[in-house]
């Protein structure tokens, strides 16, 4: 029965204009992790291209970029702070999550940047900055 109740639910929240929330990610090597700062994004236009997390725990910040439905594309991210910031993480062609981890920007205010290559066009985007 729940699981009809959940179909239902879910259908009457697409119904009234409400939108399915995909559950927030977290770092593979820190289930425990917290997202810290807002999420950012990357559009094209309009489109939604890919969204920015940071996350902390298990002594480090995370950086985190997923892709959206397009295809033909590379993401990198890394984090920024104080001044600082680490070498990108580079994801490989095609790849949907790409994450980074640092323990050197622990005690700076930070955001995590990311980069997406779709042929010869460079879209750019940033989570919120969290200290």
């Amino acid at each position: 029965m729940l699981i009809k109740l959940g179909i239902v639910t879910t259908g009457v929240a697409l119904l009234l204009g409400g939108t399915a929330q995909a559950a927030v990610p977290t770092p593979p090597s820190c289930p425990s992790a917290v997202q810290i700062g807002s999420t950012g994004v990357i559009k094209r236009g309009t489109e939604l291209m890919a969204t920015i997390t940071q996350f902390e725990g298990c002594g480090g910040k995370y950086g985190h970029v997923r892709v959206e439905g397009v295809n033909l594309f590379r993401a990198s991210i890394r984090l920024v702070g104080g001044g600082s910031f680490t070498p990108p993480t580079q994801g490989a062609r095609g790849q949907r999550d790409v994450w980074t981890f640092s323990k050197a920007l622990n005690d700076k205010c930070t955001a995590a940047e990311a980069t997406m290559q779709i042929g010869e066009e460079a879209l750019k985007g940033r989570s919120g900055s969290s200290c």
